[in-house]
């Protein structure tokens, strides 16, 4: 008697297979792409069929990321300006709980300690020249520093990249103090952001002009804070100068350094920065002489007066 075709095989059981990462787990699903035995886990859906956690990986390993001028991933989101938003409010929220008052701190150490004044420096608090630049002298003060911050920040983070917009944000705030130990008194105090912001809106120029992006409206933002900077009383021109022009040097290395060597360029204009500034600053030490703020009370009580 013939089988009829229709009947052959009839009941016997089909050749079971086992995902391949997962030994105990049976599966009649295979991988689009290769073939594998995967089990619902392994796998990916894809463009047509299903792609196993292999073929996943290997097809991400092998595509091109999209990245900025400067090298920065596309599309990373700013954690660094919403960070040094927060360590700036939380300083000025310090100082203003220490002292009980929002518009006279003499009453805060960290405020007396933190305050750039060149003999202080120069008495070996170098501190000073990192420490000041988070601090704030009013309210209206941290509010216009941040809201620059803010606006500026967001945007030049995600070209730069999350290191790089660091770096550029810390030597400014180093150039600008740097300025400072030069140009100004040696009993003369100064604090805030001023010299990282100026120096975010020197990158921010050769970044636009990198992009070639209309500079008008930021050129004019940055003429109006220069004009600002010499016709209001009692502001530091010396760390916004500074600031700015640290700020534009450092930038142009980020979006300008070649991409064969880029990171070479970039990093190496970082080091050789902080080297020249940290010279700079050891220079004026040296200037001002062995004189100790320890040992000149007048002269502590008049920087502690500042605001």
């Amino acid at each position: 008697m013939t089988v009829p075709p229709y009947q052959q095989g009839y009941g016997a059981p089909a050749p079971t297979e086992v995902c391949t990462w997962h030994p105990d787990r049976a599966t009649a699903l295979h991988c689009t792409r290769c073939g594998r035995p995967a089990c619902p886990d392994c796998l990916t859906p894809a463009s047509v069929g299903f792609h196993c956690r292999s073929c996943v990986a290997e097809s991400r390993s092998t595509q091109r990321v999209p990245r900025t001028v400067s090298g920065a991933i596309h599309g990373q989101q700013p954690r660094v300006t919403t960070t040094l938003l927060a360590l700036n409010v939380l300083v000025f929220a310090g100082v203003a709980a220490q002292a009980r008052s929002l518009t006279n701190f003499n009453g805060s150490s960290v405020y007396n300690g933190s305050l750039l004044v060149p003999m202080y420096v120069a008495g070996g608090e170098w501190w000073r020249v990192i420490s000041s630049g988070f601090l704030h002298l009013s309210v209206m003060h941290i509010v216009l520093n941040m809201l620059a911050l803010y606006f500026i920040g967001l945007g030049l983070e995600r070209v730069l990249g999350r290191w790089r917009f660091l770096a550029v944000y810390l030597l400014s705030l180093l150039g600008g103090s740097a300025s400072v130990m030069l140009f100004a008194g040696a009993t003369s105090g100064s604090a805030g952001a001023s010299g990282a912001i100026f120096g975010l809106m020197g990158a921010l120029l050769v970044t636009l002009k990198r992009l070639r992006l209309d500079l008008r409206q930021a050129g004019v933002i940055i003429a109006i804070n220069l004009i600002a900077t010499f016709a209001i009383p009692g502001i530091s021109w010396q760390a916004h100068l500074g600031g700015l022009v640290v700020g534009a040097l450092v930038g142009a290395a980020m979006v300008y350094a070649p991409a064969a060597r880029r990171t070479w360029w970039q990093w190496g204009t970082c080091a050789a920065m902080l080297v020249v500034l940290i010279a700079l600053i050891a220079t004026r030490d040296f200037t001002l002489g062995s004189v100790s703020c320890y040992d000149t009370f007048s002269v502590r009580g008049y920087c502690r007066g500042l605001s």
